[in-house]
């Protein structure tokens, strides 16, 4: 796999709302983001930066109303907003008041266009139990690899010029974060397919230099299968022997195989001859050898 090959737009896809603002907003706003989000890099841990990061853009977009209904009133450690350089509006630091943590806000309050998953992500980011790694930058396709087969997930924050535009042309830099943060909680949050997603991660860092990536329309779909598919690891190898045959051949799959030693369900997959109880089962323990984590 080159290493040099971007993540593609394809790769990002997914239900959460691409665009949050238009264009002309985004080159309106992006100084002053810029500007307000650049001192946090040194000064935070990479939950607490993104925690920041999000609530600079929504106090920003919604000055008086971006901090929604209370759920709770929990007390959580961690770093005190304000320390931070933040200008809430008055009636936003009047429901404020007692609240005394980054973590607090998120905890206790719904937050303007952001799903719940948001949240929980950037809460349990905090406290140590999802493993995320914070980037400045959009990761190659081999590295995010490479990360999901430890366990991990990154998170890109934008903190350049491309805050005026849509990152790969379709998302803001909010979004784009948002999204980095909702498909980790969906590869964490009560995910009973984890354990298969590893093994899978893990026999394609394996077999890497089998796959010809110079076919564009594979390496989307190549792409797309280790970047967000949070699915079950069966429906995963159904979607690369699926690749495999429909951009190359019945062969070409066969050959990935030689030296993987499969067990026969990994060649009635996606016919009529795959019993699904007893050949997931199959399948399932056969991918547990390329479990690193």
């Amino acid at each position: 796999m080159s290493s040099n090959l971007p993540i593609k737009s394809s790769s990002r896809a997914g239900r959460f709302k691409k665009k949050l603002v238009s264009e002309s907003e985004l080159h309106a706003e992006a100084p002053f983001v810029l500007a307000k989000v650049t001192p946090f890099q040194k000064l935070l841990s990479g939950s607490d930066f993104v925690a920041a990061y999000i609530l600079t853009y929504l106090s920003h977009r919604y000055p008086t109303n971006w901090l929604g209904s209370k759920k709770n009133s929990l007390k959580i450690s961690g770093v005190a907003w304000r320390d931070l350089p933040f200008t809430f509006e008055p009636n936003i630091l009047k429901r404020l008041e007692g609240v005394e943590t980054l973590n607090e806000i998120f905890a206790n309050f719904a937050l303007k266009s952001t799903p719940e998953s948001v949240n929980r992500a950037v809460l349990e980011w905090s406290a140590g139990r999802y493993g995320l790694e914070l980037m400045f930058r959009i990761p190659y396709p081999a590295e995010v690899l490479k990360q999901q087969k430890m366990g991990r997930r990154c998170v890109t924050a934008i903190v350049d010029q491309r805050l005026s535009t849509y990152i790969l042309g379709e998302r803001d830099a909010l979004s784009f974060i948002m999204h980095d943060l909702i498909h980790a909680d969906h590869f964490y949050y009560h995910n009973e397919c984890y354990r298969g997603q590893l093994g899978f991660y893990g026999l394609l860092d394996q077999t890497i230099a089998y796959f010809d990536l110079s076919n564009e329309a594979f390496a989307s779909e190549f792409e797309y299968l280790i970047a967000d598919m949070n699915a079950y690891a069966v429906h995963l190898l159904k979607c690369l022997k699926s690749a495999m045959i429909h951009y190359f051949s019945e062969d070409y799959f066969r050959g990935w195989t030689q030296a993987l030693n499969p067990p026969v369900a990994l060649y009635a997959l996606n016919t009529p001859a795959y019993v699904p109880v007893e050949m997931d089962s199959q399948l399932l323990t056969w991918l547990d050898q390329y479990r690193l984590s």
